[in-house]
């Protein structure tokens, strides 16, 4: 006679913790995680509201208020442990449902393992994101050399200073991205879909639903374009069934993924201000120097 393992039930999180800043990690006592989230979501918020004329009169981007975007990446970030909290309770109740039970060490670390990067959708993702950029340098009128200011938050900064600033906040805004949207979509909306309707089906709901997130977007824009918010949807349920099909093969394993989405937004939003300053994806405004 074997003793069976007995799995303790997870404490289920109150939905309020959901909407409040800080409120996932407070309620679970973990005091410094919570003020921390909650200084980066309220500063960016924040700093969104109080200079969001300068900086939409200072860029050439309808998505130009990038603090207030960084802000609520933040919040996502932090209601990731929502999220992870209602698959515990999911797995609890249905033993056989699949899902990545990543800790949180590993979630945010992993667009930097050498195991996720060093596999063929981080390098197929990056691939894609050189050959666009290899598109927008037709486009190009000045090089990264010609430029002697950049315009951040509030004020015109050196060219040295902006690719420090531009590179951070690039960086930033990917690693959210992969991290939050990876595991929303393709470990939490993805393993349901197909825990109900099967992997094929799954794949494609997901995918599609990954993509109509993207109309979002357009709520960050003052004139909204609907054909480029069009064009973007289609590449991102494309993108997702890709990286949705690469989480299915791997057992649920969302490493790759997460890091492939990482690398792929940095690599194009990096690179159109190496490649094409005056076009960066940002909007943010360039002065160029005189020759």
């Amino acid at each position: 006679m074997t003793d069976s393992i007995r799995i303790e039930k997870p404490v289920v999180l109150p939905k309020w913790t959901l909407y409040v800043p800080g409120a996932s990690y407070y309620y679970q006592r973990n005091y410094m995680k919570g003020t921390a989230f909650a200084a980066l979501e309220i500063g960016g918020v924040y700093l969104g509201i109080k200079h969001k004329q300068t900086l939409k009169s200072n860029s050439t981007s309808p998505y130009y208020n990038y603090p207030l975007f960084l802000g609520l990446q933040a919040f996502q970030t932090e209601k990731l442990t929502n999220f992870k909290n209602q698959l515990e309770v999911i797995k609890y109740h249905n033993p056989d449902f699949r899902y990545h039970d990543i800790s949180e060490k590993d979630l945010y670390l992993a667009p930097f393992k050498l195991e996720n990067i060093a596999t063929p959708i981080t390098g197929g993702m990056v691939l894609l994101a050189g050959v666009f950029l290899g598109l927008e340098k037709h486009f190009e009128k000045h090089t990264i050399s010609d430029v002697e200011q950049m315009y951040f938050i509030n004020r015109y900064i050196s060219r040295n200073q902006a690719l420090a600033a531009f590179g951070t906040t690039s960086l930033a805004m990917s690693w959210a991205a992969g991290v939050g949207e990876e595991y929303i979509v393709r470990n939490y909306m993805m393993p349901l879909l197909d825990y109900r309707y099967g992997q094929t089906k799954g794949l494609i709901f997901s995918s599609v639903a990954f993509g109509a997130l993207h109309f979002t977007n357009m709520i960050f824009a003052e004139n909204p374009d609907f054909k480029s918010t069009l064009l973007q949807v289609g590449q991102a349920t494309v993108l997702g069934f890709f990286l949705g099909r690469d989480v299915q093969k791997r057992g649920y394993n969302i490493g790759p993924a997460v890091a492939a989405h990482m690398w792929y937004d940095a690599v194009l939003m990096l690179g159109s201000f190496l490649i094409n300053p005056e076009e960066n994806f940002l909007g943010v405004n360039v002065r160029f120097g005189i020759k």
